[in-house]
């Protein structure tokens, strides 16, 4: 029923398309991509505010560079992109990953045609809910990018999305190819005691109701629409594949702490050895 209202829900952003066009051109945006596109990645409303929101927290909170070599894994239709096209410097470079091919096919006809510094792959993933044909198993799928070969790896509302293996192997993988003094953006939707008491008190937008201890999602159906999952988890994840915190955990205010900094919690990430 869910991949049902999907697609019913994509048929009516396409036939939107010529509206759509419009408007970014009287707004100058006909370098972001189309409607139904931008929504594939998350709410319209936000999709700007959500680019240079996440370009301000590579900077501020993972010191990157214009001379990084970035790797967007879950990249979509090129929202991190489009706002590093402009920053990355001729010694920087930009790779993106995505599971969904019409989003990978626009951004390297739109993208990658003038800027010869990122490179957008298809990573042809299985997902009950976005891509349930895909030809890969996420829990032991390995990137197609060589070991220490990055300084900065951003995964924007991907671990929100996946099962408790899948995790583990993207972790494993984000340790062998970051760079030794590398650090990895992620977020997550972390269950702990003071979201617990929050969600007493019905503040959390989201309501995790099925799954366990470790694993809760939002949808019995469809569990990859929205995961969370238990925080001393995570962080012995993290710990089995030789990663640590870099920072103290950037909650989010989506369990309804006033002081949240983005919508879902934030860790930044290093090599254990750094």
């Amino acid at each position: 029923m869910v991949n049902l209202l999907r697609g019913c829900r994509n048929l009516a952003y396409l036939s939107l398309g010529p509206f759509d066009y419009a408007s970014r051109l009287v707004n100058g945006k006909t370098d972001f991509p189309p409607l139904h596109l931008r929504r594939y990645v998350g709410p319209l409303r936000t999709f700007e505010a959500s680019g240079s929101e996440f370009l301000a927290y590579l900077k501020l909170l993972v010191d990157m560079h214009p001379g990084d070599r970035i790797l967007d894994i879950g990249c979509g239709c090129g929202l991190m992109a489009l706002y590093l096209k402009d920053y990355l410097d001729g010694s920087g470079s930009y790779a993106g990953v995505d599971l969904h091919s019409p989003s990978i096919r626009w951004c390297n006809d739109h993208i990658r045609a003038t800027h010869p510094n990122f490179v957008f792959e298809h990573t042809d993933i299985k997902s009950l809910a976005y891509n349930p044909q895909g030809a890969h198993s996420a829990d032991v799928f390995q990137f197609p990018f060589e070991s220490n070969s990055f300084d900065v790896i951003l995964l924007k509302s991907v671990f929100t999305h996946m099962r408790p293996a899948e995790i583990k192997n993207y972790l494993r993988e984000v340790a062998r190819m970051l760079k030794d003094n590398g650090r990895c953006l992620a977020t997550f939707f972390l269950l702990n005691e003071s979201q617990r008491l929050l969600a007493t008190e019905d503040r959390n937008t989201l309501k995790f109701n099925f799954g366990d201890d470790e694993w809760r999602y939002v949808y019995e159906n469809s569990p990859e629409s929205a995961s969370a999952y238990d925080e001393n988890y995570i962080l012995g994840a993290l710990a089995e594949q030789g990663l640590k915190l870099k920072k103290p955990i950037i909650y989010g205010h989506w369990s309804g702490r006033e002081n949240g900094l983005s919508f879902q919690d934030m860790l930044v990430i290093e090599k254990a050895g750094s």
